[in-house]
């Protein structure tokens, strides 16, 4: 295995891909300028594939899984070469059409120009090119290419088990025209080891396989047959990869036509990453469904916008609610918090207030008592204005006891002091003129330490009218 690290890969501008040999798996990533990050070239086991073909599958997977394993996680999608044996290209000539119109008349005439494959066995891919007769021609050349669907399908299945994003799936002697800058004009011979290509401004417009390194009729014929078909000279031969290290770079032929090798192993893996460049055709042999969800996902779509404009707006306003109620929640929340710190707050109070009802209810019990007890004994209060009336300069009533004697009848007890005895006796004989009293009583009259009278009164009274 040889690995090369050039320099960090940046993923958004990097393009990557992958070459199937008969000896070997070849892995390449360029940066946006078509410079090489990483190589890496894994050896594959014997009986891998042979002769351009591939025989097992689960030796594939695990080349697959050691440049995984040797360049770590892959972010950019890896374009896959198929080798020349698993792919057939032909060259149909159509009156001058759309792709898609070409492409339908290959779908529905398939067995015709791709047998002995049935067509729900196969997958295809077709693009317009130019050839040296174009200029002499009414009609139009198309390169038409197909592969087995299962072969296909079995080299994303081991991608995707290795973890590797596919981006693409090519046939490796279309894709390898693309690293040669020399291919870009004029009629030439491109060669590598198993292949060969005749090429016009860039355009494949043959491919045969042969082992070109132990047998240069191969590339002699195709000469000869290229240039019987198009009447047009071959000017430069390119040699590519390993094995004809014998021939001199830039010498010419003894035809007088320019030879020019390229050594680099990774020449097919560096064509497959550019086929995303701008200006380049290219082919892809993945299923259509499968590229066609791929180009409806990268594609702009003015329903796909709106789609996405609703679904924001409808996230957004989700949001927006979800946040003004989480708003009026924590309100409600905090207006309870207040209302239950007041509440807690007015117990006290509540509790206070209960203690004074309690007692206003106990003083109003015992107002409404005296008020009934004056209602119903009104003459106390003309008793209290005849003491009054009566009592000269100088008395004074400590006590007075009120008591019913018999029904309509009171006892009158008072304890009073007075300056001398003549204010007494005189507020004595006062009373009994009054005729309110029908008994007085003047048991007890004695001097204090001052000198004053002290006296007790009793007085006792009828039957007293409403009037009185």
């Amino acid at each position: 295995m040889n690995l090369l690290r050039i320099k960090a890969p940046i993923a958004s501008e990097n393009s990557a891909a992958m070459a199937i040999h008969d000896e070997c798996l070849y892995f390449i990533e360029l940066d946006g300028n078509g410079e090489p990050l990483r190589k890496i070239s894994v050896p594959l086991a014997e009986g891998c594939v042979v002769n351009g073909q591939i025989k097992s599958f689960p030796l594939l997977e695990n080349a697959f899984a050691e440049i995984h394993r040797s360049l770590g996680k892959i972010h950019t999608p890896v374009n896959i070469g198929l080798p020349e044996g698993e792919t057939r290209i032909i060259f149909p000539n159509f009156p001058d059409m759309s792709i898609e119109d070409i492409r339908g008349i290959l779908d529905v005439n398939f067995s015709e120009y791709f047998p002995p494959y049935q067509r729900n066995e196969t997958v295809f891919d077709v693009i317009k090119i130019q050839t040296p007769s174009d200029a002499h021609k009414t009609e139009i050349t198309v390169l038409a290419v197909s592969a087995r669907i299962q072969i296909v399908e079995h080299i994303l299945q081991a991608a995707r088990t290795a973890g590797i994003p596919v981006g693409a799936v090519e046939p490796l002697n279309f894709a390898m025209i693309r690293a040669i800058p020399e291919a870009s004009e004029g009629l030439c011979l491109i060669a590598d080891r198993h292949n060969i290509a005749a090429v016009w401004n860039g355009d494949g417009i043959y491919f045969r396989t042969g082992d070109t390194q132990q047998n240069f009729q191969d590339m002699q014929n195709t000469i000869r047959y290229i240039e019987s078909q198009h009447r047009k000279g071959i000017q430069k031969i390119i040699l590519l990869g390993p094995g004809f290290d014998f021939v001199d770079s830039g010498s010419e032929s003894e035809s007088g036509m320019r030879v020019i090798t390229e050594p680099d192993e990774y020449y097919s893996a560096r064509g497959l990453a550019m086929r995303d460049a701008p200006g380049v055709s290219s082919l892809d042999l993945r299923p259509q469904e499968i590229i066609e969800i791929e180009r409806r996902r990268h594609s702009f779509s003015i329903n796909r916008l709106a789609l996405w404009i609703l679904i924001l707006a409808f996230f957004c306003f989700s949001g927006g609610t979800i946040a003004y109620t989480l708003m009026c929640i924590q309100e409600i929340n905090d207006k309870i918090a207040l209302v239950r710190t007041s509440v807690q707050d007015l117990t006290p109070q509540r509790i206070a207030l209960t203690r004074q009802n309690s007692e206003l209810e106990q003083q109003n019990a015992q107002t409404e008592k005296l008020l009934r007890f004056l209602q119903e004994d009104v003459p106390v209060l003309e008793i209290l204005r005849e003491f009054e009336a009566n009592a000269g300069h100088g008395v004074k009533f400590d006590n007075a006891d009120f008591s019913r004697t018999a029904p309509g009848g009171f006892t009158v007890t008072l304890d009073g002091k007075a300056e001398d005895e003549r204010t007494v006796l005189a507020m004595t004989e006062g009373l009994k003129n009054g005729g309110k009293f029908s008994s007085i009583k003047l048991p007890v009259s004695q001097r204090d330490q001052t000198g004053r009278i002290i006296f007790k009164l009793i007085l006792t009274m009828g039957e007293v009218s409403s009037e009185s």
